[in-house]
């Protein structure tokens, strides 16, 4: 099983997806316990992305409240 290497490159809706399956291979509980740590590592780089896209999105979110960004 691999690291994650591309994960800043997805989506937030890709990252979710992707900890979603990682999600339901670890509560399966059948994978030895070498792939369970990687698919671990793997959940936290998929967390991370989300947690970043979503404080992207709430920034751009208070520049519009505050009218500091302008639709055009």
């Amino acid at each position: 099983m691999e690291t994650v290497s591309n994960a800043k490159e997805l989506t937030y809706e890709q990252a979710m997806e992707a900890l979603e399956m990682v999600v339901r291979k670890l509560d399966n509980g059948e994978l030895p316990l070498e792939d369970a740590i990687t698919s671990f590592q793997n959940g936290l780089e998929y967390i991370k992305v989300c947690q970043e896209k979503l404080t992207a999105a709430e920034g751009k979110l208070a520049m519009f409240r505050n009218g500091q960004f302008e639709v055009q």
